[in-house]
């Protein structure tokens, strides 16, 4: 490690109070080179010049850069399988998940990065709707990075990103050859007429996006300390429909952090259930 570590004390503490994001000091090494990469996409002369713009205070371009490269964004399409195949059979497939309203679903993305999750959804949601055509859905997708968010938006994909979880089959049906670019995939128009985009930040409010039928937020928490995993957890609480249902990723649990959901087995994966608050 080259860069002071009181550097790089206050640009890990200036993440975690702005986005959640916990650095320990044994990732330091990962700070460090993102703060490299920021200061010489920014073109600044060093990254203490960085240091010191962020100190400051006035660059909110130099903060949302920062920012922007904290966040990990790794994620690849139909990401653990066996989360989408309850979602395909336990929920969509269950007569009784909507109750009354068996016509209409309504999904969130939350931290959905470049959007290979949210679209994944979509391909399950469009093939249960087209089995009704009466059915009809929308799917969520925010993040707090607008960088990768465009990508989501966009809907484009690259050779590697696509063969990431596709079948054959599926990459024939959903998408379709970049006129501009042969190495280019984009996802087909019907997938993302759905589809709303939002930058959001989880650690803010968001009252303001109504409530779902399921929200996805995997690989989110993990990150964060405990204060504000409860505080996330409590929202998304508000956020979801009476029974519906919070899909966390597999290294993550509510255990200790909240206790108005229940455990719900599908398959092999684990969703949490909405209760009424005790």
């Amino acid at each position: 490690m080259t860069l002071p570590k009181e550097m790089l004390n206050f640009i890990a503490a200036l993440i975690e109070k702005s986005v959640g994001i916990q650095y320990a000091e044994e990732n330091y090494y990962q700070l460090e080179k993102r703060v490299v990469e920021v200061s010489v996409a920014l073109g600044m002369q060093n990254p203490e010049a960085l240091f010191h713009s962020l100190r400051e205070g006035r660059d909110q371009k130099a903060l949302s850069a920062v920012l922007d490269a904290a966040t990990n964004n790794e994620t690849s399409f139909f990401r653990d399988i066996s989360m989408f195949d309850a979602f395909a059979s336990d929920l969509l497939g269950n007569p009784d998940f909507l109750g009354n309203k068996q016509d209409y679903v309504r999904v969130w993305s939350a931290a959905g990065s470049t959007g290979q999750e949210a679209y994944s959804l979509a391909m399950l949601l469009r093939q249960w709707q087209l089995q009704k055509p009466n059915r009809n859905y929308e799917i969520l997708v925010t993040d707090y990075s607008e960088r990768v968010l465009k990508q989501a938006r966009d809907g484009r994909y690259s050779e590697l990103e696509v063969h990431r979880g596709l079948t054959d089959e599926q990459l024939k049906k959903c998408f379709e050859k970049d006129p501009g670019d042969a190495k280019v995939w984009t996802i087909r128009p019907e997938l993302k007429r759905q589809m709303n985009f939002r930058q959001v930040n989880l650690l803010e409010d968001w009252s303001g996006l109504g409530s779902f039928h399921v929200i996805f937020c995997r690989n989110v928490l993990i990150y964060q300390n405990v204060e504000n995993k409860k505080k996330v957890i409590s929202r998304l609480y508000n956020s979801i429909q009476p029974g519906g249902y919070l899909v966390l990723g597999a290294a993550e649990t509510l255990i200790g952090l909240a206790e108005n959901f229940e455990i719900r087995r599908l398959g092999r994966a684990v969703y949490y259930q909405k209760v009424a608050k005790i």
